[in-house]
């Protein structure tokens, strides 16, 4: 009885998509934080350097972040 019961189980497809789904939608995470990890420290240097830029502009950006007109 048991043994029937584990083999039509383990033989079972029913839910494989989801197991799939949620293994790759993980791994999918898993990159994109790592990247992000790679990428945060660059994106801060370069916005630290053009924000006084903008900032000198007169346009609608120095505007918006505070620059005196």
């Amino acid at each position: 009885m048991f043994l029937d019961i584990r083999t039509r189980f383990c033989r079972s497809e029913s839910g494989a998509v989801t197991v799939d789904f949620v293994t790759i939608t993980a791994v999918i995470v898993g990159f994109g934080m790592g990247v992000l990890l790679l990428i945060a420290p660059g994106v801060e240097t370069v916005t630290a350097s053009i924000e006084p830029v903008i900032q000198s502009s007169g346009g609608l950006a120095g505007r918006l972040i505070g620059a005196n007109n």
